[in-house]
């Protein structure tokens, strides 16, 4: 599981990079995993479509960007960090 936080940390570094050297539309593919990822963890709805949402403009979508990916970054590792406890638990 950890290696698991480890990908999701290292793709949201490489997407904050594209978007920051070339604008919230460098990487179009990964902001729309990210945006998948972030519905199947149960962010706001609202921030996802602004941050995906090609007609909003450039400094909303990258306000929506960076709450909604500092918010996959904290639930990823809350879920991740608690699966590992459970799984040592029982050779504990």
């Amino acid at each position: 599981m950890v290696t698991d936080l480890n990908t999701t940390s290292a793709r949201l570094a490489a997407l904050d990079y594209g978007i920051e050297a070339a604008g919230i539309s460098a990487d179009p593919v990964s902001l729309l995993l990210l945006a998948h990822e972030a519905r199947d963890l149960g962010i706001s709805e609202l921030l996802v479509s602004l941050m995906i949402d090609e007609a909003q403009p450039e400094v909303a979508r990258i306000r929506a960007y960076a709450r909604v990916s500092v918010q996959v970054a904290n639930r990823r590792s809350t879920r991740s960090f608690a699966t590992a406890e459970r799984e040592l638990e029982p050779a504990c």
